[in-house]
């Protein structure tokens, strides 16, 4: 008999599965999926229900209906999480932040596109322009340290991508204010035993502000094939995008006029690609064994140019051992960051990891699990010049738990630690004027974090709500030092372990389905973050806010859905400003209105008004100046399904 080569990890807790018939009548009818299987929990294939961390699950349908632009859009109305964007809703330079860990928020939060890390070895912002949205099916946010699990950046979370294999065709158009357009179209097709996907995605836009304009396009194959002898999955993408930045207003400048250019705009050019094999196969007794190669080349060019690469492989074996389920594996990559004047840092690096699942009782499940990983850094200031290096240890570990108080509500709760090593670029000083890397600065420490969670949720039949608390202390905080002395006649900002920081982020979510034709979605964060020692001691860190609310009501009406959504922030420190010495970002409000309906079977659209107030403000600032935000604007969005 065929072996299945899905792990049954749900056997554990199987009366967990009464949670999500509770309410599978409401929820079912508006077509949400209440117990999708996840992944990035814990590196098994599980139901959400039996996840001992907090995963916010994104279906295709819900980016979709949301009528978001790219990526970066949509997580922008995820609460828990945050979204800076320099240069308008393209995305271009985004930062995205889990845990409100501020400045340095994108360099803790892991980006995997189907469990492979796809971030460069320098500090450039996630990339989410390098796949096609139409290629994704599910999009996995785990708002826990990952650490164990997945390694160096993954302190303040994941955000893990999964792509699709569907065997259906469809074609996604879209047009907009500020001369946005984009063709987005995805091919699936299945063979005997081969199912594969051909997807392209093509974007422009003129830009809100003066010399804003930006062009992206990405293409992705992805093959599987299963057989006796296992499943074997294959992909291939690229990427390219060219964007006009146009730098920094200051305060004067922005009052006058938000879309004017700043004082040092420049060109980016930007491209990568990246190919994949994964094996896994299924052995006795349900054991399963899987390793995954991975292989990504990112050019950049903006100041400098800078070519990262990163090789990897990655093992696992799932066994079950006694009465528990256990998972080993290691990662072994290489990954290189240089610059065109022969400026180069490698960083090797191994860990190895085990995760142990132990059912207690029918209602309750214990995990732990303990991770090694070892890095060197080679560097070199130039062609020719001798290398020196620098090498660290850091340890992971992670104790949680899962129990089922009634049928209706659960209760999640958990330590963990994490760590990251710091990024190539980070070990630079650099012209604090141009951002032009200057000569190597290796002394750079790890960071170390640990968290501490407790997240209860109740469901009913009209919906849920959950409440959720996050307490992580950060020692050695990679943070950005604007007076680094001089370099060779040019002043210098660095990179440095600036402080040690604490965080308390206490949020409040709930779905309710209002009446059969209503839902309404809140989400509020409370945050405190501040810095713990050192001259700026008690002062906020900058980039966190104390409170941000998203609201989304829907109200269908007839067969058109109306939708309207709430997203404030309040004031912020600016960046790098740890002495509080700068005027605050204010506070925020922004409202977005839309309309979808279905036309046929195959065809569907949707009308958004973005910032329909025209709110005039911005969400990142720093000691040179502040970044505008778009204006209000408007987007149609067209699909068509064969």
């Amino acid at each position: 008999m065929k072996k299945s080569i899905c792990l049954r990890a749900r056997s554990f807790v199987p009366a967990l599965s009464v949670l999500s018939l509770a309410v599978a009548v409401s929820v079912q009818a508006q077509g949400i999926e209440i117990n999708p299987v996840v992944i990035s929990a814990s590196r098994i294939k599980q139901p959400l229900s039996e996840a001992s961390v907090v995963v916010d699950v994104i279906s295709r349908q819900q980016i979709e209906q949301s009528g978001a632009s790219n990526v970066t859009e949509f997580l922008d109305s995820v609460g828990g999480m945050s979204v800076n964007r320099l240069y308008g809703r393209a995305g271009i330079d985004a930062s995205v932040d889990i845990g409100y860990l501020g400045e340095a928020g994108s360099q803790n939060v892991l980006i995997l596109i189907d469990g492979q890390r796809v971030t460069g070895a320098d500090s450039s912002g996630n990339n989410f322009a390098q796949l096609p949205m139409s290629a994704i099916e599910q999009i996995e946010i785990r708002k826990a340290n990952g650490g164990v699990l997945f390694g160096d950046r993954a302190q303040g979370g994941v955000i893990n991508i999964i792509t699709r294999t569907e065997t259906v065709k469809s074609v996604d158009l879209s047009l907009g204010s500020f001369g946005y357009q984009k063709q987005d179209v995805y091919l699936g097709f299945q063979s005997d035993q081969t199912r594969g996907s051909v997807s392209f995605m093509n974007a422009e836009v003129d830009g809100y502000r003066q010399f804003s304009e930006s062009d992206q396009r990405s293409a992705q194959v992805r093959l599987t094939n299963t057989s006796d002898l296992g499943q074997l999955s294959f992909f291939v993408r690229g990427f390219e995008e060219s964007a006009n930045l146009p730098s920094y207003l200051t305060p004067a400048q922005f009052a006058a006029n938000p879309r004017s250019i700043g004082a040092y705009p420049i060109a980016t050019e930007r491209s990568g690609a990246a190919t994949g094999l994964k094996y896994l196969r299924a052995l006795e007794g349900d054991d399963l064994f899987s390793i995954d190669t991975f292989y990504q080349e990112l050019k950049a060019k903006t100041y400098d140019s800078i070519k990262n690469t990163r090789t990897s492989i990655t093992p696992e074996y799932k066994t079950k051992w006694l009465s528990n389920q256990l998972i080993l594996g290691g990662e072994f990559a290489d990954a290189q960051a240089n610059t065109d004047t022969k400026k180069q840092v490698q960083q090797q690096s191994q860990s190895l990891f085990v995760q142990v699942f132990r059912p207690i009782t029918l209602r309750t499940t214990l995990d732990a699990g303990l991770r090694i990983q070892r890095a060197e850094s080679l560097f070199q200031t130039s062609s020719g010049a001798a290398s020196t290096s620098a090498s660290a240890q850091k340890n992971g570990g992670s104790i949680g738990a899962l129990t089922q108080l009634t049928d209706t509500s659960t209760l999640r709760a958990g330590a963990l630690t994490g760590f990251r090593f710091p990024n190539a670029d980070e070990l630079y000083t650099f012209n604090r004027t141009t951002y032009a890397l200057l000569q190597i600065n290796p002394s750079v420490k790890p960071m170390s974090t640990q968290e501490y969670f407790l997240q209860f949720e109740q469901r009913y039949y009209t919906g849920k709500w959950a409440a959720h608390y996050r307490q992580i202390v950060a020692t050695d905080e990679i943070a950005y030092q604007y007076d680094c002395g001089v370099v060779g006649s040019v002043a210098a900002s660095c990179n440095s372990n600036l402080y040690d920081t604490k965080r308390s982020i206490f949020s409040l979510s709930s779905d309710w389905r209002v009446s059969s034709v209503s839902m309404l979605k809140a989400h509020v964060d409370f945050v405190d973050a501040t810095i713990s020692n050192g001259f700026n001691a008690g002062q906020r860190v900058p980039l966190t806010p104390k409170q941000v609310v998203r609201v989304t009501y829907e109200q269908k009406i007839g067969s058109y859905v109306a939708m309207s959504s709430l997203h404030h922030r309040s004031a912020m420190m600016q960046a790098s400003d740890q002495s509080a010495s700068n005027p605050k970002m204010p506070s925020r409000t922004v409202v977005d209105l839309g309309l979808r309906t279905q036309f046929s079977q195959t065809l569907t659209g949707s009308f958004w008004i973005r910032n329909a107030f025209n709110k005039s403000y911005y969400d990142y600032a720093t000691y040179n100046g502040l970044y505008p935000a778009d204006g209000r604007g408007v987007y149609a969005n067209l699909k068509i399904s064969f």
